[in-house]
């Protein structure tokens, strides 16, 4: 009888310690950030969270120099919807297009509550400040924890798209925050519905990671001395790295040491080195899904120029848009020839 009281109490310390392994808002007026203690963490704009602008999910570390969550980069949405007038014209752009209610740049973001066990959307009106810590579920065996969040996004005004994300992360992958893609009933019809990590500058990201090859952005944009967006051709699907079950890889990282090392007023890198990537799973792989980077030679509002060289800014996979797909974001530590299972044909470090 003793060793089974025992056995209940280990358990007992092992759901408490798992339970604790896992950031959430805590109150209703709390920081809208979630995430694990021990990987990425990810939020929406709130008082008291991770800082950024308006319509962009935020991604970082929660152990980083600080050993406080500190932002990486961030995610926009950009649905493409169908219709005339070219693909570009019909593109919606979550940080760049006004709010309905308030006119202000950046579309607003909010979630699901969870009231007497079910879940209802909130209003866009809510303030996005109140809202829930998501929803927690476990699964044995073996025991994984997945930790759920819907983030609604405010009707696209410019293109008629009207989407909704599901991030989830388990705390058998902390360092990923798997993003699956929607539409509601009364959205115009989505034709790309695309999450872009828009901030690779922060960090100096300049090595893009494909099958054959690594591309280095200060040579793919040699001679550019503009300060816009730079941007040349995609790298299609047989380019792409492949990796576990047939998963699509595509990865970034700086070549410097310490990016951290420079100080460049309110765009200096706070964190430690990582390895920024996107995931799609082969279930969830079209045809025509192709790796699309841009690069900036100055800091996004400014004429600032980046320490060291150009470096890619936006970094993401389209492809054609299928409701419930999924798009999986990592921060890790480790370099890419260091991932396991080894990602294939990936057998020497960049010079």
């Amino acid at each position: 009888m003793r060793f089974f009281h025992l056995v209940l109490a280990l358990l007992a310390c092992v759901a408490a310690w798992a339970q604790d392994g896992w950031i959430r808002p805590a109150s209703p007026d709390a920081p809208l950030t979630w995430g694990r203690r021990d990987g990425l963490v990810f939020g929406l704009p709130s008082s008291g969270g991770l800082p950024g602008p308006r319509g962009l999910i935020r991604v970082g570390v929660a152990q980083g120099k600080s050993g406080a969550p500190e932002r990486v980069n961030f995610i926009a949405v950009e649905p493409v919807v169908s219709g005339s007038g070219g693909r570009f014209s019909c593109m919606g752009f979550s940080e760049l297009e006004p709010s309905a209610l308030d006119g202000r740049k950046g579309k607003r973001l909010s979630v699901v509550g969870e009231v007497a066990g079910e879940l209802r959307t909130l209003p866009a009106t809510a303030n996005p400040a109140a809202q829930t810590g998501g929803v927690l579920t476990s699964s044995a065996p073996p025991p994984i924890q997945q930790l759920t969040v819907r983030i609604e996004v405010e009707p696209f005004s410019a293109n008629g798209a009207h989407v909704y994300l599901l991030a989830r992360m388990t705390d058998a992958r902390p360092e990923e925050v798997e993003l699956a893609v929607f539409h509601h009933p009364d959205s115009r019809p989505i034709e790309e519905l695309t999450l872009t990590a828009t901030m690779g500058n922060y960090e100096r990201l300049r090595l893009l990671w494909l099958k054959d090859r690594v591309v280095d952005s200060r040579a793919l944009y040699a001679g550019y001395q503009g300060n816009a967006f730079i941007e040349h051709e995609n790298y299609p699907l047989e380019e792409t790295l492949r990796y576990g079950d047939g998963d699509v890889l595509a990865l970034c990282t700086t070549d410097e040491e310490d990016p951290g090392g420079a100080e460049v007023g309110g765009w200096t890198y706070r964190s430690v080195k990582l390895t920024q990537y996107w995931r799609v799973p082969g279930h969830d792989i079209q045809p025509d899904l192709r790796v699309k980077v841009n690069g900036r030679r100055v800091y996004w509002g400014s004429a600032n120029t980046v320490p060291g060289g150009l470096a890619f800014e936006n970094f993401e996979l389209r492809q054609r848009y299928v409701a419930g797909q999924v798009f999986v974001f990592g921060l890790t530590r480790k370099a890419p020839w260091e991932f396991r299972p080894p990602i294939p044909r990936l057998v020497r470090r960049p010079p």
